[in-house]
């Protein structure tokens, strides 16, 4: 099966959010690190499971994922914030998850156009 545009960007999105909070403070690493660091799994996972799906259960794992990045989104800013992520990260971070977002998007609204 091919994979989708989506989920092959939150892949390389979940490897560069690996390498990033490597050098988290660590104070940091266990709770903060941690935390991006299942969001982004879980985005990722939950895109290859809207992939596989069945349609009536495509649009479960697609609201998944759209909670899991916009919750590695408040997790990148708080890193920004706590400076546990240096500007030149958190704009990389931030771009990759916007465009993430924005497929994720497209994507629940084509499951929810109606089928004639």
């Amino acid at each position: 099966m091919k994979k989708t545009k989506v989920y092959a960007d939150s892949y390389q999105a979940t490897i560069q959010i690996f390498n990033r909070t490597k050098s988290f403070p660590r104070a940091l690493r266990p709770t903060l690190g941690r935390k991006i660091e299942e969001a982004s799994i879980n985005c990722m996972l939950s895109l290859r499971k809207a992939e596989v799906a069945k349609k009536e259960n495509r649009m479960n794992h697609l609201i998944s994922a759209s909670e899991s990045i916009d919750e590695i989104r408040a997790l990148i800013q708080l890193s920004r914030d706590l400076r546990a992520i240096n500007i030149a990260g958190f704009s990389e971070l931030s771009g990759l998850t916007k465009e993430i977002g924005k497929e994720i998007g497209g994507f629940i609204k084509f499951e929810r156009k109606p089928v004639r």
